[in-house]
């Protein structure tokens, strides 16, 4: 309680954009858990196998990826608000899309589209919270936005687990369609009542847009507005890389001198870019079959996955919100590496064991364990880089997680129907040791000090040469 009194506290003493936009995630966190519990389900059940739904997510994926950097360009250019306003609605088209198609090549373009809603997305959040919050605050934020998002998970994911059923019961909506409607709806009642659930999932998000418009209008203001001028239009005015001051885009054509590329991968930012590709790696590769592993390996019914992966994500929100008290006693760096070293044995138990209730056990504590230090891996990302530039290296940071996500995706499906899940689990788990061999490696022991010190510096990309 006096964890959850300290958080409320803190709430009230957030900027304004900042709790609105806390608001909106936590409002669009029920439909994501009914998503997350049943869109592979629903694909399953129209025929596809897991080959199909990693492709699905591949080029889903490869749409995000492609439009990460331009992302990160407009995040650095215009208002956050409009951004999260366009990239939201995209989405829900997308995501209409994604629910009433049922053939392969409209299933694959509305996944595309989405894609690009969800780069914008991705890139606008982490430099949004960080402009509209103080540094002292920033931990408190950053995990309370993800715990947010996870608690109303877990409702969605209870939800959704039980509204198949539900909605298969109701001899109403299972009964044969007119004409009309043979084109929306599946004949069939599994794959029907999955896109029943899925449709009432979309609906009862659209409360989430109400705080988006209530944003004010963060726009950089322009280099004629005096102090802001730096700060402002000026933010891509000098390179990732270096304190030089020509811009970055004159800069780009001479960027591949021995020199500069020695520079960069010496940087701080070349390792946590790596760190970011090697988690997308090893996630991509067995994430989004747990639902399919839990289902159909393990033999668990759809209501009790959904009750045990929300089981999961409320241990995960708890979690993450002890992250930054974890931090202050041991570092940003250490936390995250320490975290994640203590989930590897349980990964490897949940893909080695055929036991349901062990499984079921482990994953309520692997998610936990794992995710509970993203939020303060997100802080130093953004503080290890001067404000002008935190798009553009959010859009570094999202290619590094979702193009080696994309690429892990299909690859995992495929590994799956040809030699079963055991080895995803194992090459996720290798994947992750990796990180964790870099953070210390490179931030941790003696130099672990010294890289949390970055949030305290007001141009860690002058100070550090972090980019």
């Amino acid at each position: 309680m006096h964890l959850v009194a300290e958080y409320a506290q803190q709430f009230r003493r957030f900027q304004r954009n900042a709790r609105l936009f806390l608001i909106s995630n936590a409002l669009s966190g029920v439909t994501a858990g009914i998503l997350l519990v049943l869109y592979n389900l629903y694909l399953v059940s129209l025929g596809y196998h897991t080959d199909f739904i990693g492709a699905v997510l591949f080029v889903g994926t490869i749409g995000a990826g492609l439009t990460i950097f331009p992302a990160g360009i407009c995040v650095d250019r215009f208002s956050s608000k409009a951004i999260l306003i366009g990239s939201s609605a995209l989405i829900g088209l997308a995501g209409a899309g994604q629910i009433l198609f049922r053939q392969p090549l409209p299933l694959l373009i509305s996944a595309f589209v989405a894609g690009i809603g969800l780069a914008f997305l991705l890139v606008v959040t982490a430099p949004f919270l960080t402009a509209n919050s103080a540094p002292e605050e920033r931990s408190h934020l950053f995990s309370m936005n993800i715990s947010l998002g996870l608690v109303t998970l877990v409702l969605g994911e209870i939800l959704g687990g039980a509204l198949p059923t539900w909605f298969r019961s109701l001899p109403s909506l299972m009964a044969p369609l007119p004409s009309w409607a043979d084109s929306l709806l599946a004949s069939q009642p599994d794959p029907r009542s999955y896109q029943l659930a899925l449709l009432f999932a979309g609906a009862i998000a659209a409360p989430s847009f109400i705080p988006l418009f209530m944003l004010s209008n963060d726009r950089p203001p322009s280099r004629r507005g005096g102090g802001g001028a730096e700060e402002g239009r000026g933010r891509l005015r000098r390179p990732l890389w270096g304190p030089l001051r020509r811009p970055l885009w004159a800069d780009i054509s001479f960027s591949f001198t021995i020199s500069r590329i020695k520079t960069l991968l010496h940087s701080p930012f070349f390792f946590l870019v790596l760190v970011y590709v090697l988690t997308g790696l090893g996630a991509g590769l067995f994430i989004p079959y747990f639902n399919i592993y839990f289902v159909q390996h393990l033999k668990a019914s759809p209501a009790l996955f959904g009750l045990i992966d929300g089981g999961a994500n409320a241990i995960t929100a708890l979690f993450t919100l002890l992250a930054p008290l974890l931090a202050k006693r041991t570092g940003k760096i250490n936390t995250i590496a320490l975290t994640r070293l203590a989930s590897i044995p349980l990964l490897l138990t949940i893909g080695l064991t055929s036991s349901l209730p062990l499984a079921a056990l482990l994953y309520l504590f692997r998610q936990g364990v794992m995710d509970m230090s993203v939020g303060i891996l997100q802080v130093f990302s953004m503080e290890s880089v001067s404000e002008k530039n935190r798009g553009l290296a959010n859009s570094s940071y999202q290619v590094g997680f979702q193009v080696p996500w994309a690429l892990a995706a299909p690859l995992g499906g495929l590994i799956i129907v040809y030699f079963g899940y055991t080895p995803v689990f194992l090459l996720g788990a290798f994947c992750y040791i990796l990180t964790i061999i870099i953070l210390w490696s490179r931030f941790g022991h003696g130099k672990g000090g010294r890289a949390d010190k970055a949030e305290t510096t007001p141009h860690p990309i002058q100070e550090t040469a972090t980019l």
